[in-house]
């Protein structure tokens, strides 16, 4: 007799009476096949095999530990290199198309706004299997939030953006013609007629708005709607970017700010920038989960057939 219990069909989310019962009857007559080889497992030399037998599983069990833990370090490794290498790459790629050429006129900020959600497009289609593609501490705070990733893993990626957009920006100012290298270069500041409330307001708004986008793409309802993911989310920073590009620069991500802030030695207004994007991400996390969470369907069936149920799980073979 196999020992294989096949999987009770599902139609609709519901699984039939039918099926359990099949399946409950499978597991009586494994319990009952168990019973009878532990019986004939009595005899001083069987007891001996067995002995044996329970040292190599608790050998086993340690090597597999040790390959767990290996696994461990290796996965957070190769996250960290993901989000680093992602976030340098938008700010390398990003900011790039912000370069004030000399030849050419003034960039509009309809072209920064596409370039950048050309390339988080770009990013996400590359490393979104790998780590996710967050790219930014704000979405990192959503995933921790849900419980999508540990508290520990979430501080990898906050440190792995943070490098990387650094190193992404300072590698792009080493490259770049020094004369379009002017003060302010692919810096995010509050319009000089917008107030510093007004401006957090709008980044606190915008980045909720990217947050909920985030949290429909995680909903196991759209779970099979993920082949456009990397094109949805490109498109929707760029669009994004165009209409509030003009106010605040639409940062909508602490460590895409900080990193000009830095090289630029310019950290006015740098408060805007840190307490927007994650005040919006809690809010974003706050709305999806009371407005639409919703719960999964559960086996509807009768008190008659649950009696059966239960009285042939307990039923002694």
């Amino acid at each position: 007799m196999s020992n294989v219990v096949e999987q009770p069909e599902v139609n609709n989310g519901k699984i039939s009476t039918h099926e359990v019962l099949l399946q409950v009857k499978a597991l009586q007559e494994m319990r009952k096949s168990l019973r009878k080889t532990t019986l004939k497992m009595k005899t001083p030399s069987a007891v001996k095999d067995v002995e044996g037998l329970k040292k190599e599983c608790q050998d086993d069990a340690k090597t597999e530990i040790w390959f767990r833990k290996r696994d461990t370090k290796k996965r957070y490794f190769t996250n960290f290199m993901s989000e680093l290498l992602g976030t340098a790459l938008l700010m390398f790629l990003g900011c790039m198309g912000c370069a004030p050429q000399a030849d050419n006129p003034p960039a509009t900020h309809h072209l920064p706004s596409l370039s950048f959600g050309l390339v988080v497009l770009l990013i996400v289609q590359v490393f979104g299997h790998i780590s996710g593609a967050h790219l930014n501490p704000a979405v990192t705070l959503s995933t921790v939030i849900f419980k999508m990733i540990s508290p520990a893993m979430g501080a990898v990626y906050v440190l792995a953006q943070f490098l990387g957009a650094t190193f992404g920006f300072a590698l792009l100012k080493v490259l770049m013609p020094q004369e379009w290298v002017v003060p302010g270069f692919c810096a995010t500041k509050p319009h000089p007629k917008s107030t510093a409330m007004q401006s957090l307001a709008i980044e606190t708004i915008i980045t909720c708005v990217l947050i909920l986008v985030c949290c429909g793409v995680w909903d196991k309802r759209n779970e099979h709607k993920q082949d456009s993911t990397p094109a949805r989310f490109g498109f929707i920073i760029a669009a994004i970017a165009m209409v509030a590009g003009p106010i605040t620069g639409a940062s909508m991500n602490t460590a895409r700010s900080f990193a000009p802030a830095v090289l630029e030695g310019d950290y006015s207004h740098q408060w805007i920038y840190w307490i927007g994007p994650n005040v919006g991400a809690i809010i974003g996390c706050g709305l999806y989960s009371v407005l639409f969470a919703y719960e999964e369907e559960k086996v509807e069936t009768n008190e008659t057939e649950l009696e059966e149920v239960n009285h042939m799980i307990t039923e002694k073979p």
